[in-house]
């Protein structure tokens, strides 16, 4: 029989308080002695199926926030906006806003790292914008006038402008777009 490492031992823990099944079957899942696993399981007080409600209502829970998240994207942009910075405002009252946070940059990075094309980036950009306008006021505009340029600095000045732009890349659009620095949907 084989003799478990420490990593296999909390994984038949999990298979006996998780999915509930017997020390008998987790010996025969992991081959070793139904006594080896009897003796692990009263030394360090495993409950059979403990875990099983716990699941249920995880299970539970998901299904719920996929409902809610049917109805939320019936309603108009302008309302689902107002219901985000309500959740949003709520969460943070019980100290809740960091972790969805985290689960919402770890989203917008997935989606960042699948983009293929300008397109797809002016596409998170343009998400972003509308989940979460800036609070912020308008930064102040600012007025260049040009009076006179020689041949050399505009052939240079044209040169410049028809070059091509290098596409960015999928790291600097999540940082750009968790920081809310993305531009071209001004108008």
């Amino acid at each position: 029989m084989a003799r478990l490492s420490e990593d296999q031992w909390q994984a038949a823990k999990a298979e006996y308080e998780v999915r509930g099944i017997s020390l008998g079957d987790v010996a025969k899942k992991f081959g070793v002695n139904v006594s080896s696993v009897s003796r692990r399981a009263k030394s360090e007080g495993w409950i059979q199926g403990q875990m099983q409600e716990l699941a249920a209502r995880k299970v539970a829970a998901v299904k719920e926030i996929a409902a809610v998240e049917m109805q939320t994207q019936e309603l108009p942009l302008r309302m689902r906006h107002t219901l985000q910075t309500v959740v949003q405002e709520r969460l943070q009252a019980e100290g809740m806003l960091a972790s969805l946070d985290i689960a919402l940059a770890d989203r917008a990075i997935a989606l960042a790292m699948e983009a293929t094309c300008p397109d797809d980036i002016e596409t998170l950009s343009r998400a972003r914008k509308n989940l979460a306008p800036s609070v912020h006021a308008p930064a102040p505009q600012t007025t260049v006038t040009v009076t006179q340029q020689t041949e050399a600095k505009a052939g240079a000045a044209a040169d410049a402008v028809s070059a091509p732009v290098a596409a960015p890349t999928p790291d600097s659009v999540v940082r750009a777009v968790l920081a809310g620095n993305l531009s071209g949907d001004d108008d």
